[in-house]
């Protein structure tokens, strides 16, 4: 199971959408939460549609800005719980006999003080499991920005008091650090990671196995990618080839061994 978030910044271009086709044909996520999606439910559907995913919910644009949907797979059981024009929470039903966690879409409101609000509001009940993705518009620390003026400090670490007050705890990467460039170049190029994952305590005991990733492409901001494991799988390495020794079979142990390692369950 595996969750992509992106900031999309519009359906209007064809690249990005030929981007998206490829990417979701390469990682096979569950979930896809799009951010500044600038279109109404009946482009949303379309392109739900043409990635073969099963269901959909669609917070319509307002004019030319805004605009959020979640998309998934009809192999995971999921229902929504709330919703605004900045984030879309999911219920998510596990295996049986597993528990149920809150996966929520989040697109950080431009007023830092209204996004803490929203972040407060959105958080479950005790014994759910949370996970948090999405573009945050903000960043954890003064590391998590080059070049521009400085991000005020206060609202920093005001940011950083909030998501540890609401139980969330930052994930760690795999990939490039900064998630949004401006585009520009010389003195006036920025980067930050502002796109990025919260999950709390409840929600890493029921996949201790995740990962996260900061995809690299072209655009503006970076897609992340949540993969969900709940047990470690069971790799072999190939970077040399298996070759049998003959001298194997003169050990004792030897075909216990082999009879024990093929009966393994897997």
């Amino acid at each position: 199971m595996s969750c992509l978030s992106w900031n999309y910044r519009g359906l209007g271009n064809p690249l990005t959408v030929q981007d998206l086709h490829q990417l979701v044909q390469s990682k096979f996520p569950s979930f896809v939460f799009f951010m500044e999606t600038k279109c109404r439910r009946n482009s949303i559907e379309k392109l739900k549609r043409q990635l073969q995913f099963a269901n959909s919910f669609v917070i319509d644009c307002k004019g030319l800005s805004g605009g959020l949907a979640f998309l998934w797979s009809e192999d995971v059981e999921a229902k929504v719980l709330s919703y605004t024009q900045h984030h879309i929470s999911l219920l998510i039903q596990g295996e049986v006999g597993s528990r149920e966690w809150v996966l929520t879409g989040f697109y950080g409101n431009p007023d830092t003080a209204r996004e803490r609000r929203a972040l407060k509001a959105l958080k479950p009940a005790l014994d759910k499991g949370w996970v948090c993705i999405g573009d945050f518009n903000e960043v954890l620390s003064l590391r998590d920005k080059s070049g521009g003026r400085l991000r005020p400090f206060n609202q920093i670490k005001a940011f950083r008091a909030a998501i540890e007050a609401y139980s969330l705890s930052n994930t760690g990467y795999i990939g490039n650090k900064f998630t949004w460039a401006n585009g520009r170049s010389g003195q006036a190029f920025i980067k930050e990671r502002i796109d990025r994952a919260f999950c709390n305590i409840e929600w890493s005991e029921i996949f201790l196995y995740s990962k996260f990733y900061n995809l690299a492409l072209s655009l503006d901001h970076c897609p992340i990618l949540i993969t969900m494991e709940q047990f470690q799988v069971d790799s072999t390495r190939n970077d040399k080839p298996f070759r049998y020794e003959a001298r194997w079979a003169l050990r004792e142990d030897c075909y216990g061994g082999v009879e024990k390692a093929w009966n393994k369950p897997r």
